[in-house]
């Protein structure tokens, strides 16, 4: 069973479809749709940094955006240092990655529009 959808997400109709059709597009093409998600959902990781820095810099550098196949996430790339914060990834969640995504939605929805308003003229042949 797939899990439940998760409050701290963006959901973008049709990405997965989308997703599916650049699955069978050339590797350069397939490149440029990664790197066009990653961009767009960077706005995130820059706020959720910023947020967490006070706490914590190292871990607040430590975010990093990854392109998935299911879509684009922003995630701590540190592993874990030692057992005595078995909540610090709560923590994260709370004090810096949701009120991100919160504060960012909006330009990370418009980044998206532009991303796949580009990516598809890219594929239709009438861009760069």
């Amino acid at each position: 069973m797939p899990a439940a959808p998760r409050r701290e997400t963006i959901r973008v109709h049709g990405l997965r479809d989308f997703l599916r059709a650049t699955a069978k597009a050339d590797k350069e093409t397939k490149a440029v749709v990664r790197d066009k998600l990653k961009e767009a959902a960077d706005v995130v990781r820059v706020e959720a940094s910023r947020l967490f820095a006070p706490i914590s810099a190292k871990s607040a550098g430590g975010y990093r955006v990854r392109a998935r196949t299911t879509g684009v996430v922003v995630e701590q790339s540190l592993r874990k240092t030692n057992k005595l914060h078995p909540t610090y990834g709560g923590l994260q969640m709370r004090r810096a990655l949701v009120p991100a995504l919160e504060a960012k939605s909006s330009e990370v929805e418009r980044r998206l529009e532009q991303a796949v308003d580009e990516l598809a003229d890219i594929m239709e042949g009438r861009g760069a």
